[in-house]
């Protein structure tokens, strides 16, 4: 039996109806074995539920509240159904093919054709378009996401409608608070972001959320191409580069580094990295994005240059230090797809620059598997245990040194590292 079945039937045990809801139902109907669970319950008390079930907790207030579970191995969402009906539930849902449901009996409850709308590949809002963007505009951004995201065409009729509203009521969409455009903006840019960015500007709704991209249309960058084609050039390389290799959270902060590069440039198309930076930190922030990811964006976007040259082990390992592991290697990995996309450049000292990246990390990564996580063999109490000294610069100083010969190769184990601080200590 299907997994998603027996966890209803776990759930309608408790003597509580239970359906599928939300993106698991979307992806079922698309042949994908769904990660995790939406459920939706007739009106109970889900802290009564949770304890029926023996697992989850209940997060969240009143009518918000969600009952989040391990059930069966399966991470499961459970809340209660809104309105009198799943069918009320469901006609407050956006589109049609997030609009249905499964029963326990493996039977959709679809009344707004969304099976339909999947075979043909159509993302088509529920009831009056204009009604639904002009009660939430956000719904514009979700549906240019789906349809990036899903390859999916616009239903032509919500094309047209939503056309129409963007050109006739600009001060409605853009009196929206910019963390709800935010969330919408970073879930299109994490799987296809440069079909994503495409279909706003089609649409032309970017002035809205991104106007320091926008007018990147005016800047003149090599052969007639404009600023904002480069940018649109270099999401389209970071695009192929992520999906060609397994993905990762952080993985959004490269095509944000290529929506950002070029925000800072003067008329003249002279890059302004700094101010740049400062353009990405502010819409970061407006939006919400988790820190450390943003931390990561405004690195790229500021240090891009920096691979362009030929680099030392030294000097790698001192990135990798300043910056960390993780936002180094992306580093390397945008200034690669950003010369890609230039066409110019040569390429091959950030391929050499790449390599001598991966000596410093194997060397770090081998560190921290042979002592459980320290990259450096030794910690900082056992450094001032072998020289009998205090906490203070000194011992700073060794540490960033000893940090240094690990990733330089120069010490390869926790003895080496030993006789080394001994050394270090004997001649200081």
């Amino acid at each position: 039996m299907k997994i998603y079945l027996r966890v209803l039937e776990a759930i309608e045990a408790a003597g509580i109806r239970a359906w599928l809801v939300g993106d698991p139902v979307r992806e079922v109907a698309m042949g994908i074995q769904p990660m995790g669970l939406s459920v939706a319950v007739e009106r109970c008390d889900l802290e009564a539920l949770a304890t029926s079930l023996g697992a989850g907790t209940v997060e969240g207030e009143d009518a918000f509240q969600v009952l989040r579970a391990t059930i069966l191995g399966s991470r499961v969402d459970i809340s209660c159904i809104r309105g009198a009906s799943i069918e009320d539930d469901l006609a407050r849902r956006d589109f049609s093919m997030n609009a249905m449901a499964i029963r326990s009996d493996d039977v959709f409850v679809d009344p707004w054709g969304g099976r339909h709308d999947i075979r043909n590949g159509v993302v088509r809002l529920t009831g009056d378009d204009i009604d639904l963007v002009q009660s939430d505009p956000i719904r514009i951004v979700r549906m240019l996401r789906f349809s990036a995201e899903l390859e999916m065409s616009i239903f032509w009729k919500s094309e047209m409608d939503v056309r129409n509203f963007i050109q006739k009521t600009p001060d409605r969409i853009r009196d929206m608070p910019p963390e709800r455009w935010g969330r919408e903006v970073l879930n299109g840019m994490r799987r296809c972001p440069h079909d994503f960015i495409c279909l706003c500007d089609r649409y032309q709704i970017l002035p809205f959320f991104l106007n320091d991209v926008e007018r990147l249309k005016e800047i003149v960058f090599r052969d007639g191409q404009s600023l904002f084609e480069h940018t649109r050039e270099t999401i389209r390389v970071v695009q192929d580069f992520l999906n060609g290799r397994k993905r990762r959270p952080t993985d959004v902060a490269l095509p944000l580094a290529a929506l950002f590069h070029h925000a800072g440039a003067s008329l003249d198309g002279l890059p302004e990295t700094d101010r740049a930076a400062d353009i990405a930190t502010s819409c970061l922030k407006s939006w919400n994005l988790n820190s450390d990811i943003a931390n990561m964006v405004i690195a790229l976007v500021r240090n891009v240059s920096l691979p362009y040259e030929p680099a030392t082990e030294e000097q790698i390992c001192r990135w990798v230090l300043k910056y960390g592991f993780e936002a180094v290697e992306m580093l390397v990995d945008f200034a690669i797809c950003n010369i890609q996309a230039d066409r110019t450049g040569d390429v091959e000292v950030l391929i050499s620059n790449k390599w001598r990246l991966n000596e410093v990390l194997r060397r770090f990564d081998d560190a921290r598997r042979r002592t459980e996580g320290n990259i450096r063999y030794l910690t900082g109490d056992e450094v001032m245990e072998l020289l009998d000294i205090r906490p203070g610069r000194v011992v700073g100083e060794i540490l960033n040194e000893l940090d240094m010969a690990v990733g330089t190769g120069i010490i390869c184990s926790r003895k080496e590292a030993t006789d080394w601080v001994v050394r270090r200590g004997a001649g200081k």
